[in-house]
């Protein structure tokens, strides 16, 4: 009887098993996972969490749905991608480490690191005024974890800021608790000056003008009370 003719396997051909295609490129993976977060930071940005659909980002990133989902699971786990992007782009942007560099150059007063680093802020805003909201009230409304991942954000960054005024204080005996407050104060900057930039007041005038009402504030307000407590805890003794 006669039969066909038995193709030859793929193992005895080849020795294994060869898949099909081409194989994975850990560069190219890599470059489109970060080009679907930036797309997803876009698309969050302008419509807010809630109206974001998970289709909305695949076609702001040119990829197709089931590309997208084999990134990420869910929306849920693609906005904690979102929330790291945005906080490396506002520190890179702040730069807190060149801010003190800056004013170290300088030989200048440690208030001199509020218009320093309200310089950065106002030019941040400027290039994406959607940072601050995603950063803050968009991220903390998600869930409790993202909540606290803003508070933790926020607390470091005070942290940060008193560090610098501390290497930086002409005045040893002001109490680091003042410097803490100071480093709030400024990360607080943020809400006023996304103010500001959204109501176009972008004219210079203007900001010198709230960044020396910041300083005032500090000079004025918390340290010189910081000093007054100072001086009664000395009495006291």
């Amino acid at each position: 009887m006669y039969s066909l003719p038995m193709c030859p396997s793929s193992d005895a051909a080849g020795g294994g098993r060869r898949a099909r295609g081409r194989p994975p490129n850990p560069q190219l993976q890599e470059s489109r996972r970060n080009a679907i977060i930036a797309s997803a930071y876009e698309v969050l940005t302008e419509k807010g969490y809630e109206r974001t659909l998970m289709s909305d980002v695949a076609r702001h990133a040119h990829v197709a749905n089931g590309t997208l989902y084999r990134y990420f699971d869910s929306k849920r786990e693609l906005v904690d991608h979102v929330f790291d992007y945005a906080v490396a782009k506002a520190v890179d942007a702040l730069d807190i480490s060149s801010v003190a560099d800056e004013v170290s150059d300088a030989e200048s007063d440690p208030l001199e690191l509020i218009t320093a680093f309200g310089t950065r802020l106002f030019a941040l805003i400027d290039d994406d005024p959607a940072i601050v909201r995603v950063l803050t009230v968009e991220s903390s409304a998600i869930d409790a974890e993202l909540r606290w991942r803003v508070v933790g954000l926020l607390a470091m960054m005070d942290m940060g800021l008193a560090q610098l005024f501390e290497r930086f204080v002409a005045e040893p005996d002001v109490d680091r608790g003042a410097w803490t407050l100071l480093g709030r104060m400024i990360v607080g900057m943020a809400g006023p000056g996304l103010t500001m930039s959204l109501t176009g007041q972008n004219a210079t005038d203007a900001r010198s003008e709230f960044l020396n009402t910041m300083r005032s504030v500090a000079d004025g307000g918390l340290l010189n009370l910081a000093g007054h407590d100072d001086e009664a805890g000395g009495d006291d003794a």
